[in-house]
C-alpha cells in the first residue's frame, strides 16, 4: 500500500460529568480499527481524560494522521486539542498500535446546549484506489449539573424528608411524654411541698443534734490530740526497742555462730575421746594380761628362789665342782634378769593407766532460736 491518509475530528460539547465512560469502536476494510474512550458527561470548568487507540489489522502505509477535539456552542467552536499522530509517511505492520491519552479541560463559560462530536476521516488504498472513510459520533452534552447530580440531590432530599417525618413523630411522642411528666411533676410538687415542711422540722431537729455532736467532736478531738502525743511517745519507745532488738539479734547471731563453732570442736574432741577411750580399753586389757603374766612370773620366781636355795645347798655340798658352781651362777643371773623384766613391764603398764584422760562431759544443748 503506497499511502494512507487518516483524519480524525472530534468535537466536544460541554455536558455534566457522569459516572460511566463512553466507548466507541470503528473497523474499516478489515485493515484499520479505531477505538475511542470518552466521558459521557462533563461539567463546566472540569477536566476529563480522552483515550485513543488505533490498531492496524493489516500492513498499512500512513501518510498523515491527526486528532482534533473541539468544543462547540452557540458562540462558535473552540479547539481543545490538535495532535498530529503521524506527520510523515510511515509504514505500520500488522498488529501495530498507536495509543494516546489526553487530559482536556472545558472552559468555565456557561453556554446553551453545547455538544461534543467526534468525526473520523481516513483515506487509504482499497482495491488499488484511494477511497475516503468518514464517521461521526455524537458523544456527550455539557451542562452545569449532571443527571447523576440531580438524582443524588433528589435522593438526599428524600432522605431528609424521611428523617424529618421520623423527627416529627419522635417530637410528638416526646411532647405527649412531657405532658404526662408535667402532670406527674405537679403531683410530685404537691407531695414534695408536704415533705418540705416535714423536712424543715427534721432540719431543726438535726441542727440541735449537730450542736450536740459538735460538742462531742471537740471532746473527741482533745482526746485525739492526747492520743497522738501518746502515740509519738510509743513510737519513740518502739524505735528504741527496735534498735535494741537489732543489737540483740546481732549478738544472738554472733553467739549462734560461736555455738556452732564450739559444737564442731566438741564433735572433733568427742571423736578424739572415743579413739583414746578405745585405746584405753585396749591398754586395760593388756594391763590385766600383764598382771596375770607378772603373777605367773612371780610364782616362777618363788619356785626359782626355792630351787636357788636348793642349788646353794648343793653348791655348798658340791663346792669342789667348779662347773656346777658356774651353772648355778648362770641360773641365778637368769632369774634376776627375769624378775627385772617383769617389774619393768608392770611399772610401764601402771604408768599408762595413770596417764589415760578422763571421759569428757556431753556438749550443752543449743540455745532456742
Amino acid at each position: 500500500m503506497r499511502g494512507f491518509v487518516l483524519s480524525l475530528l472530534m468535537l466536544v460539547l460541554l455536558l455534566p460529568l457522569a459516572a460511566a465512560d463512553g466507548f466507541s469502536s470503528l473497523v474499516d476494510d478489515a485493515r484499520l480499527k479505531v477505538v475511542l474512550n470518552y466521558p459521557v458527561e462533563v461539567r463546566l470548568g472540569d477536566c476529563f481524560t480522552l483515550v485513543l487507540q488505533v490498531t492496524f489489522l493489516g500492513d498499512v502505509d500512513v501518510d498523515k494522521m491527526w486528532l482534533k477535539v473541539s468544543y462547540t456552542s452557540e458562540a462558535g467552536t473552540t479547539t481543545l486539542l490538535q495532535d498530529n499522530l503521524v506527520s510523515t509517511p510511515t509504514f505500520y505492520p500488522t498488529g501495530s498500535n498507536i495509543v494516546k491519552t489526553y487530559s482536556l479541560c472545558i472552559p468555565n463559560v456557561q453556554r446553551r446546549d453545547p455538544l461534543v462530536t467526534a468525526t473520523f476521516y481516513a483515506n487509504y488504498t482499497r482495491e488499488t484506489a484511494y477511497q475516503p472513510l468518514t464517521h461521526t459520533w455524537h458523544i456527550a452534552a455539557v451542562r452545569t449539573r449532571t443527571y447523576q447530580d440531580l438524582l443524588n440531590d433528589l435522593n438526599r432530599a428524600q432522605e431528609q424528608i424521611n428523617q424529618l417525618r421520623t423527627t416529627i413523630q419522635t417530637l410528638e411522642t416526646e411532647i405527649n411524654r412531657l405532658r404526662t411528666r408535667l402532670e406527674e411533676a405537679l403531683n410530685t410538687a404537691a407531695t414534695l411541698m408536704t415533705r418540705l415542711n416535714s423536712s424543715r422540722e427534721e432540719i431543726h431537729r438535726l441542727e440541735q443534734r449537730l450542736q450536740t455532736m459538735s460538742d462531742e467532736y471537740r471532746q473527741l478531738n482533745d482526746r485525739f490530740v492526747s492520743t497522738v502525743g501518746e502515740l509519738k511517745a510509743l513510737q519513740a519507745t518502739y524505735e528504741t526497742l527496735r534498735r535494741e532488738n537489732e543489737a540483740l539479734s546481732t549478738s544472738y547471731q554472733q553467739l549462734l555462730h560461736d555455738y556452732r563453732n564450739l559444737t564442731r570442736e566438741y564433735s572433733m574432741l568427742q571423736a578424739s575421746f572415743n579413739q583414746l577411750h578405745e585405746l584405753y580399753e585396749g591398754l586395760v586389757g593388756r594391763h590385766e594380761s600383764a598382771k596375770q603374766q607378772i603373777g605367773y612370773l612371780q610364782s616362777q620366781l618363788d619356785e626359782t628362789s626355792r630351787e636357788l636355795a636348793d642349788l646353794r645347798l648343793r653348791y655348798s655340798l658340791l663346792s669342789d665342782e667348779n662347773l656346777l658352781h658356774r651353772n648355778i651362777a648362770y641360773a641365778e643371773a637368769f632369774l634376776i634378769l627375769a624378775a627385772v623384766v617383769a617389774a619393768a613391764s608392770y611399772g610401764l603398764s601402771r604408768r599408762r593407766m595413770l596417764r589415760s584422760p578422763p571421759a569428757l562431759p556431753p556438749p550443752p544443748p543449743p540455745p532456742n532460736t
